[in-house]
């Protein structure tokens, strides 16, 4: 029986089916990066988060007060709750046209670790 993966990676249908590959590879590396901080350690709090990549989070138009909004990032968590939605822009990193990916990592990790923080796991590096 498969299991899906406690963090996923997944593309707005607005995006081709192109960036298949890359969501795949940015999938295993945030759950690799989890595994490594040994965030499955304990059971009873395992995090499950959902990334979506967005062209922009104005364009989702948020409705809910719960979103905490910063740069190319969105997310809803609420500290009792193992499960996280978020958001991940990508428009004005594709516009920089280098570093697309790590940039991407990069806020892939920053809300992990905002996530992190509230259930005191180790950051991610």
């Amino acid at each position: 029986m498969y299991n899906s993966l406690p963090i996923t990676v997944v593309a707005d249908q607005t995006f081709s089916s192109v960036l298949s590959p890359l969501i795949k590879k940015l999938e295993m590396w945030i759950n690799f990066q989890a595994l490594k901080a040994n965030w499955y350690e304990d059971e009873r709090i395992i995090l499950s988060i959902n990334f979506m990549l967005v062209k922009t989070i104005e364009e989702k138009q948020l409705t809910t007060e719960h979103w905490v909004v910063d740069t190319g990032i969105a997310y809803q968590h609420q500290g009792n709750n193992l499960n996280t939605q978020a958001l991940i822009a990508i428009a004005d990193l594709v516009k920089l046209n280098k570093g697309i990916e790590q940039a991407i990592k990069n806020r892939l990790i920053q809300v992990a670790n905002a996530i992190a923080k509230q259930h005191q796991l180790t950051p991610l590096a």
